[in-house]
């Protein structure tokens, strides 16, 4: 007779796992009590009637390597069953270890195999492997094993690993991911590690003593108003920065949905106040909280402090969750014209690394569909992975610094429809995937901004092509055809003149995207225009330290006179004429570009502003107006000086337009 079915709690050390899951050696997985998952999805009953084994006891001088009891003088062998024994078992015993005990990890250690003392080359690895998340480990957190990490990747690979790929030592385990290796791919690894062994650490590096908790959280917003704020994010920031997982908060694909409460328990401090603070901007388009905000000073600032704490003191032991709240950290929109004018500071480049260092860390840069984890959480490594591509890319061209990440270091294959699908796998249908993610175009149109960082913008490929027009024009003629191309793969409603319209009922995404776009065309006329004028002499350096009090110091008449500014023919002169006429064009097209640059300025629209625009389009702005400058110091004559001036004066006109109908 099968025992009555009742609430017990997972992994629950009176109440042992089921029979069918002790024979398989996994724990029962169940929410709310009664029969366990892996019951009802196999339509087997549910018995709890074969007891576990008794366990022998350990003699007390059984071997070399153990640990002493409190007394000092008994020593417990370090095999699997003495680390991770169960609290019964220690009362038994009657002794206790000095060294606290790992709590176990939502796996059931169960030992088979050898053990570390006795090797890793055991026999009898399973044949095959269930599918167990490595993000939502209960009590541990995982890193990668690189290919050339203290532990070989290819001496793991001869581990005898249990059917949820676990290889349990101490308080470090491993965790194969499943699926590999195989032709062309490595060995995937990670450390398995105890959360207790990152606790003082993290209080070290906290940045700051506020209460950054949930009840904090729930103070600051409500979670029946965070409900709201989490149907806005997906709505208007998802579409552009797609770095949550829909599914885990039982959201399906297109539609305005409140996530229900208990779904945002799950949701990890620092990751929901992200998400909070991400969707504020937006709550004008929810007409309850529409009211509440004009009558309610807005909590932002004080949540992405608090998303900045969390995320400087969970890095020790991180999960996806601190790589999407500090993503979504670098794209908070300033909330004082301040910092909206001012130029960032250091701070955002090294922050980029760490959020570089972090996805490296979790192994967001190998490729993951053939891993042995839930379809959701590789559907959420690989949107994570691309989104920090995007960042690096783009902040490296934008800011002029060596780029973080590089070709060789990751192999994750390029975003498709499977990866924006929502819900459980059975119930994918074209319904629950968004076909039409603006994200997924603007990876394709960052794949070639990072070549074009590559062809002109590196220290090596800056020095060679600076003096070189003609490589520099055949160069960018190429990528010019890339950009084109890419263009034209776009949505007819992505495109212009459709790009300001609403697609879908939301709000114009494809501005910023089609902003990224002119961008990279910029730089691609920038790189053209740079052979095709002489830089002047360098003056000469004169060290004022290494001078005699008497020696002169010569100076030129001209350099006192200051306020002669030079007018434009005495510029260096600009070589565009050749036997092509490639020169010509080249200098003709550029100009084209700029009237572009400043009609898409005059058609912007408050409605654009309103919508999400990544962080690092305020650096492109600033390009763009050098860009103007560029051609304007650079013009070979009066009647191309003539023309830049009237491009900018029309744009300057209509901002002064502008600002005199809002007063």
């Amino acid at each position: 007779m099968s025992s009555p079915l009742s609430a017990r709690p997972y992994r629950s050390k009176r109440q042992r796992p089921c029979d069918q899951c002790r024979g398989r050696k996994l724990g029962c997985q169940t929410d709310s009590g009664g029969s366990c998952q892996r019951c009802r999805a196999s339509k087997l009953q549910c018995t709890f009637d074969k007891p576990p084994p008794k366990r022998a006891r350990t003699g007390e001088n059984s071997s070399p390597f153990g640990t002493r009891s409190v007394e000092g003088n008994t020593l417990v062998p370090q095999t699997h069953e003495s680390n991770f024994t169960r609290e019964s078992s220690l009362a038994e015993s009657g002794r206790q270890s000095v060294d606290p005990r790992f709590p176990t990890i939502g796996l059931d250690p169960s030992n088979h195999g050898l053990s570390p003392a006795s090797g890793v080359l055991a026999p009898g690895r399973p044949s095959t492997q269930f599918v167990q998340s490595i993000d939502q480990l209960e009590h541990g957190h995982a890193q990668l094993f690189g290919a050339s990490a203290e532990s070989d990747p290819w001496l793991l690979r001869h581990c005898c690993f249990d059917d949820s790929g676990m290889k349990y030592f101490y308080k470090v385990h491993f965790r194969n991911a499943g699926g590999v290796p195989t032709a062309q791919r490595i060995p995937i690894h990670f450390m398995i590690s105890s959360e207790e062994l990152t606790t003082s650490i993290k209080h070290e590096t906290r940045a700051g003593v506020g209460e950054a908790t949930r009840e904090r959280l729930d103070y600051l917003v409500p979670p029946e108003y965070g409900r709201r704020l989490v149907a806005l994010f997906v709505k208007y920031v998802f579409p552009a920065l797609p770095i949550i997982s829909r599914s885990q908060l039982g959201l399906t694909a297109g539609t305005y949905q409140l996530p229900e409460l208990s779904a945002l328990e799950k949701v990890p401090v620092h990751l929901l106040a992200a998400i909070y603070a991400s969707a504020f901007p937006f709550v004008a388009h929810d007409d309850y909280l529409c009211v509440l905000s004009t009558y309610n000073a807005s909590p932002v600032e004080t949540l992405w402090r608090m998303v900045y704490e969390l995320v400087t003191e969970e890095i020790h032991s991180p999960r996806l969750a601190v790589l999407q709240a500090a993503l979504l950290y670098i794209h908070q929109t300033p909330k004082d014209e301040t910092r909206l004018t001012t130029a960032d500071t250091p701070f955002l480049w090294s922050f980029v690394g760490q959020i570089v260092g972090l996805a490296c860390s979790l192994g967001l840069h190998i490729e993951c569909r053939m891993w042995g984890i839930p379809a959701w959480e590789k559907r959420l490594r690989r949107r994570l992975w691309w989104a920090v591509y995007a960042e690096d890319k783009w902040r490296s061209l934008l800011m002029g610094r060596p780029p973080y990440i590089h070709p060789a270091e990751w192999d994750v294959s390029e975003l498709d429809e499977g990866d924006f699908l929502v819900g459980p796998r059975q119930g994918f249908s074209t319904s629950s995937c968004d076909t039409e993610i603006p994200f997924r175009y603007l990876i394709n149109l960052t794949r070639i901004g990072e070549e074009i960082h590559d062809t002109f913008y590196t220290l090596r490929a800056s020095q060679f092509l600076n003096a070189n027009f003609i490589a520099s024009a055949e160069l960018g003629r190429g990528l010019l055809e890339k950009l084109n191309a890419w263009y034209s793969s776009l949505p007819e409603t992505f495109r212009l003149p459709n790009w300001s319209k609403s697609v879908n009922g939301l709000a114009p995404y494809p501005t910023s995207i089609h902003f990224a776009y002119l961008l990279l065309v910029v730089y691609v006329y920038r790189a053209m225009l740079r052979p095709m004028a002489r830089s002047s002499d360098p003056p000469l350096i004169f060290d004022l330290e290494d001078m005699s009090a008497t020696s002169p110091v010569p100076i030129e008449d001209s350099i006192l006179d200051f306020m002669d500014l030079p007018e434009i023919e005495s510029l260096p002169e600009i070589a565009i004429s050749d036997e092509f006429g490639t020169g010509d064009a080249t200098l003709h097209a550029a100009e084209k570009c700029a009237s572009i640059l400043v009609n898409f300025a005059r058609r912007l629209t408050s409605s654009d502003f309103t919508a999400f625009w990544y962080s690092w389009s305020r650096i492109g702005f600033a390009t763009i107006s050098n860009y103007l400058m560029l051609l304007l110091v650079q013009a070979p004559n009066m009647a191309h000086a003539f023309l830049i001036k009237r491009i900018v004066s029309g744009l300057f006109q209509h901002i002064a337009r502008k600002k005199a109908r809002r007063k």
